[in-house]
């Protein structure tokens, strides 16, 4: 478990890595009802000309959600998550997803911690980008 006094601006959050499926797609439509063609039908997706599928903007924050409350004590300790969407993913992509601390402070006796977040694909081009609060534990 990390600790508010653990951390400093500047460090890391533990990655995430993920890699986009066709299966992954069909999966994530069925459980968030989008079944827009553009993620689950190559023809269409082609015909729109994006080349193919490509994958849920909300799959990706679904990533960057995981690899926070993965690091957190709880997930109700994530208080505040915004992103941005300025990437395609596609089937056969890997993603990672990575955070770094850049303020924290307390607040009535509760340690907060800022973090910038971004997902990236294999290229190192970037798919997602956003920011979050968290408050972790203090020790005793």
């Amino acid at each position: 478990m990390v600790h508010y006094e653990d951390v400093n601006v500047g460090d890391e959050i533990p990655p995430l890595e993920k890699t986009i499926t066709k299966e992954q797609l069909i999966e994530y439509a069925d459980a968030s009802l989008d079944y827009n063609p553009i993620h689950v039908v190559d023809d269409f997706a082609k015909k729109a000309g994006l080349g193919g599928v490509i994958g849920h903007g909300l799959l990706s924050l679904a990533f960057l959600a995981q690899m926070l409350t993965d690091w957190i004590e709880k997930p109700t300790d994530l208080k505040k998550l915004s992103v941005r969407f300025v990437g395609m993913t596609r089937p056969g992509d890997k993603i990672t997803s990575k955070g770094k601390i850049t303020n924290k402070y307390e607040k009535d006796g509760v340690g907060y911690v800022e973090c910038e977040l971004v997902s990236e694909n294999q290229k190192g081009q970037k798919t997602v980008t956003g920011k979050a609060t968290v408050v972790l534990p203090r020790k005793g």
